[in-house]
């Protein structure tokens, strides 16, 4: 009698224990995502209807660091300079990288096509006239068909000069804007290119 009472007792403390085990399960926090180091932003340029090979301008977060040159196209002290024609339509490619060791670089574009619904490239024109942007038909899109705007096209008018902010922002509230207000979430990484269209 007393081993059926201690039975009895023993299957009811461990009915109170298997939900409230359970129910720790169920509290996880979910994954955060965990900001990526991004030191390497590039813009692959080429024009439509030219036998050239693409341009790549490259912006680093560290112009003194090991492998750089001022001989690099489109750098100089002031920073990055794309050149364009006017009246001229251009494939542009946009890449992430993690450069921070020469020996290993990481793409973070990679993980930006695989993380699409998280992610968004932002460019903002600052006070260049003549110069749109659409994405490309090429382009990565999201799980509802937004493009990610890593692959663009751009095209030029009248002869002007300005900046291309280039943002990649992390889990925005809306895929689509004129201004960076207009997509919230976090800024990964901001960067300007300054564009002369001749």
């Amino acid at each position: 009698m007393f081993k059926k009472y201690l039975l009895n007792a023993f299957v009811l403390l461990c009915s109170f224990l298997l939900p409230i085990s359970c129910s720790k399960d169920n509290d996880t926090p979910e994954h955060i995502h965990e900001e990526e180091l991004i030191t390497r932003v590039t813009l692959k340029i080429k024009k439509q209807g030219s036998a050239d090979a693409a341009v790549t301008y490259t912006w680093n977060d560290d112009h003194e660091e090991e492998g750089h040159s001022e001989e690099e196209e489109g750098h100089d002290e002031d920073g990055v300079h794309v050149e364009l024609e006017a009246n001229s339509t251009y494939e542009v490619e946009v890449g992430f990288f993690n450069a921070s060791d020469p020996a290993d670089i990481e793409d973070i574009t990679e993980e930006v096509k695989a993380e699409a619904d998280e992610h968004q490239v932002f460019l903002e024109l600052i006070e260049i006239q003549g110069l749109s942007i659409v994405a490309a038909a090429n382009d990565s899109t999201d799980s509802n068909g937004n493009p990610l705007f890593l692959k663009s096209v751009w095209t030029t008018t009248a002869v002007s000069a300005g900046e291309v902010r280039v943002y990649l922002i992390h889990e925005p509230t809306a895929k689509s804007g004129s201004t960076r207000n207009d997509f919230g979430g976090e800024i990964d990484v901001k960067v300007d290119f300054h564009v002369d269209v001749e």
